[in-house]
């Protein structure tokens, strides 16, 4: 789920495109999708191999002190996170970030919270606990369930029912 690719579908509305069009060098980090390999990978493993690393990288590559950084999504919300303990080392990284689609106050968590009772959250944990990772499929549907009627029932209707093929649409390819 909203995955780098998203800000890259098509070069008419190519985020990407357009940075890299502007003149700036771009590096775009995804997460892998786990397996049970990464049982026991944790949020420090993302903040230290993925971020940590890959800024000191970056900045090497580029030969700069600073780099400005985009967290999309729950890279967004871990992007926060390392901001943090890179203050806390006082390594100053980071000149600006930039968060998209990015929860970091979780006292509200909006439309989403109607997923995290107790019941939702225990059976979350106990696929985690006997898979070692959350499949995307449950994912997948957490976020179509937000929006039912658009996701589910809407093409349900148009093509069983109407027997209409459904529009085109780029977001949905992936």
């Amino acid at each position: 789920i909203n995955k780098f690719y998203i800000l890259d579908l098509k070069a008419q509305n190519s985020l990407i495109k357009w940075i890299v069009d502007q003149g700036y060098t771009l590096f775009v980090v995804s997460w892998v999708n786990p397996d049970a390999t990464y049982r026991d990978v944790g949020m420090a493993d993302y903040i230290e191999d993925g971020y940590i690393t890959v800024l000191e990288t970056v900045r090497e590559i580029c030969g700069v002190k600073k780099v400005n950084a985009i967290g999309y999504c729950i890279a967004g919300t871990t992007l926060s996170l390392t901001l943090s303990i890179l203050k806390d080392r006082g390594l100053d990284y980071v000149n600006s970030a930039t968060f998209f689609t990015t929860l970091t106050d979780f006292s509200d968590q909006g439309e989403v919270g109607v997923f995290l009772d107790n019941d939702f959250v225990d059976g979350i944990e106990a696929e985690v606990t006997d898979n070692g990772y959350l499949d995307s499929f449950y994912m997948s549907r957490t976020f179509s369930f937000l929006r039912s009627n658009d996701l589910i029932y809407q093409p349900a209707i148009r093509s069983y029912m109407l027997g209409e093929s459904p529009p085109a649409f780029d977001l949905l390819f992936w």
